[in-house]
């Protein structure tokens, strides 16, 4: 996706980047900016990418994509009103920017501002409906709203989409262990650690369901698992339950 050839840029100083910057403005398009900005943000330099999409936009004030960058920026910075603004001025220059939408609708979910973040999230999905990323989002909202049926249906249809999707086998996977449905909770996280052996929070919620399952043996492994990947609780639970 960065096509910007950027193998002379590593040795220059901030200086002389914002010099060239300077005297480049007239000649580079706003295509040429937002690869410049693509490339700035890849490597974590925030100041200067935020800048070329200045520049990006001085030559297209409708790049819809580079206002999104922007909201990007600002949410790194936990800057989020002005994350949200940029992410409503690309959505509303281009409502079929799914990465937009989505963007949208996790500052207003790191917001708490569940009601407001589905909106983008149906437009997303409607948009590109074969795609997993907003149906995660939307279980996520749907099980903070309180709706624990239609975040089901969400992961889901996320793991329809995408079985390997881990993050939407846990949450799924929750709401099961608080409805004690707790045989179908262990699955999801027992597949979920089959994914990514690696993680721990999976390894303890598999333990803390077969514990509840009363398959003691089985829950102590997964504890001791999530132990040695210093999740924790893990070993504290192992000392608790398993000693």
């Amino acid at each position: 996706m960065l096509s910007f050839n950027t193998s002379y840029l590593k040795s220059w100083t901030l200086v002389s980047c914002l010099f060239w910057a300077l005297v480049s403005s007239c000649s580079s398009s706003a295509n040429e900016w937002l690869e410049e900005a693509k490339s700035r943000l890849k490597k974590g330099e925030l100041v200067s990418a935020r800048e070329a999409l200045k520049k990006s936009i001085e030559k297209n004030p409708g790049l819809a994509e580079a206002y999104n960058m922007l909201g990007v920026i600002d949410f790194q910075e936990k800057k989020y009103e002005e994350a949200e603004s940029n992410y409503i001025k690309a959505t509303e220059l281009k409502p079929s920017l799914y990465q937009a939408q989505l963007n949208l609708a996790a500052v207003r979910m790191e917001k708490s501002n569940w009601e407001k973040a589905l909106a983008p999230l149906e437009i997303a999905i409607k948009n590109s409906p074969d795609s997993a990323s907003a149906y995660l989002q939307r279980g996520i909202v749907w099980a903070a709203l309180a709706k624990p049926q239609q975040a089901i249906a969400d992961f889901s249809t996320c793991l329809s989409k995408n079985p390997s999707e881990i993050n939407a086998l846990y949450n799924r996977g929750n709401i099961y262990y608080q409805g004690n449905n707790l045989t179908d909770a262990a699955k999801d996280f027992e597949k979920s650690v089959e994914i990514n052996p690696t993680f721990g929070k999976g390894y303890y919620a598999l333990g803390l369901s077969l514990y509840q399952q009363k398959l003691n043996e089985k829950a102590c492994l997964a504890f001791q698992q999530a132990g040695k990947l210093n999740y924790p609780g893990a070993k504290e639970a192992v000392h608790k339950l398993c000693e």
